[in-house]
């Protein structure tokens, strides 16, 4: 009688913004980090039968893979309802391959620790697996990712699962932003993370625990004032007894951006700001408008945490 195969596992698979569109370049070089964080969720994260079932699970376990748009990037998460990362089993891993020193891991905290799982050779495999891919450690995943101008992230709950976020930018050249004004400058912001603009009158803006907040759609969320976090020095929206807004989306999360006037919606082309330039935060790229004056294409993923 043969011993069950320890990876032996029941899994759904439940895959939701399949539509979500990116280009074409991209699509062609994500696919393999894709595959490998699914095998990954699959081997590391969902655990046994067995297991699930002395933990009070069911026996099958389940790997959500979703995506969305929010401005110009689109963000893929792959997650899966396993045993979670345990910080303190990756540091004595790390510690065992030499990768930090026990002094090190000290003072790494409980998120540090888990984004070591992106270090050069690193692997918490027990058993190497064609699931897993071989050993191919994470590190290849994230630096295939960030050559493409991307970013990923890992969030984890001991017992509770574990959620890969990865961002990566649309870099399709033409988008549909929304031009708006602020002193003497122009910005744009993508339409896709637009759920509304209007106007709101000082009286209705409330300060709560230092941040300003309104009330939209029965419930209330922040405040940003562009003006004050670009430093624009000829525009004073204090001054007005209304403001324009923008509510912008990431996710389930909201923000409305206060500006000075809208301009109107418009196509653009992206350009990005050159490697000479330092990442500024909350900005994606430039485009040119039709009069020569440059406008800045506003990040709103860097406004909502």
């Amino acid at each position: 009688m043969t011993s069950p195969n320890p990876l032996t596992k029941k899994i759904d698979l439940v895959v939701t913004g399949a539509e979500t569109e990116l280009d074409r370049t991209v699509i062609d070089e994500i696919g393999d980090p894709l595959v490998h964080l699914l095998r990954n969720a699959v081997d590391h994260g969902v655990e046994s039968i067995q297991d699930r079932l002395a933990s009070g699970k069911s026996d099958t376990g389940t790997v959500n893979l979703r995506a969305f748009h929010s401005g110009n990037h689109v963000f893929i998460e792959i997650e899966d309802d396993g045993a979670g990362i345990k910080p303190q089993k990756i540091l004595q891993s790390a510690i065992k391959k030499g990768i930090i020193t026990q002094e090190q891991a000290a003072s790494y905290s409980d998120d540090e620790a888990i984004q070591l799982l992106f270090a050069p050779g690193f692997s918490t495999a027990e058993v190497i697996s064609d699931v897993s891919g071989r050993g191919v450690g994470l590190d290849v995943v994230k630096s295939k990712i960030t050559s493409l101008g991307g970013n990923v992230v890992v969030y984890s709950t001991p017992g509770k699962g574990t959620n890969f976020s990865v961002q990566l930018p649309l870099t399709l050249s033409i988008i549909a932003a929304m031009l708006v004004k602020i002193g003497s400058e122009k910005y744009a912001i993508p339409l896709s993370s637009i759920v509304e603009t209007g106007i709101v009158k000082n009286t209705q803006i409330r300060t709560i625990h230092g941040n300003r907040m309104i009330e939209f759609r029965n419930s209330h969320i922040p405040l940003l004032s562009l003006s004050k976090f670009y430093a624009v020095p000829d525009f004073d929206e204090s001054t007005e007894e209304e403001t324009e807004i923008v509510v912008v989306r990431k996710g389930e999360r909201l923000v409305a951006l206060a500006v000075q006037d809208f301009i109107g919606q418009n196509e653009i082309v992206i350009k990005n700001l050159g490697k000479y330039l330092p990442e500024v935060q909350g900005i994606s790229g430039a485009t040119i408008l039709g009069d020569g004056q440059v406008a800045l294409i506003i990040d709103p993923n860097a406004f909502i945490k």
